[in-house]
């Protein structure tokens, strides 16, 4: 029985030989996969190389060309998408024609009576 006790005993004191190692290995783990807290630290220690890096990075990106968004229009299909007929295209063209004349004279119709109230 002596034995069964003693065997027993040795057990449980290498458990928790184990647990205290794994808490030990855990508390590594966690401090190494802290990334705020790390950040935080390297942050403070050096904050000038990451504004730098910042300002090169933004610089780099402001000298990119700026992207071109290509439109391909079909011609045959157009007449047949907008729903325009010979006369709402020639109506189209004749209103175009009227407001670019009349534009002029109701901008200077609009200003001179704002100019009269002021």
């Amino acid at each position: 029985m002596a034995q069964v006790d003693d065997a027993k005993r040795r057990i449980v004191e290498e458990i928790e030989r184990t647990r205290g190692d794994l808490s030990g290995a855990t508390e590594i783990v966690r401090e190494r996969l802290n990334f705020s807290r790390r950040f935080a630290v390297a942050w403070e220690k050096y904050s000038w190389t990451w504004m730098t890096v910042a300002a090169l990075a933004g610089w780099v990106l402001s000298r990119l060309p700026a992207r071109k968004k290509k439109i391909y229009i079909e011609q045959s299909g157009k007449r047949a998408r907008t729903g325009k007929s010979f006369s709402g295209a020639v109506a189209g063209k004749l209103w175009s024609l009227v407001w670019s004349v009349a534009r002029p004279l109701v901008t200077a119709y609009l200003t001179r009576k704002i100019s009269q109230k002021m």
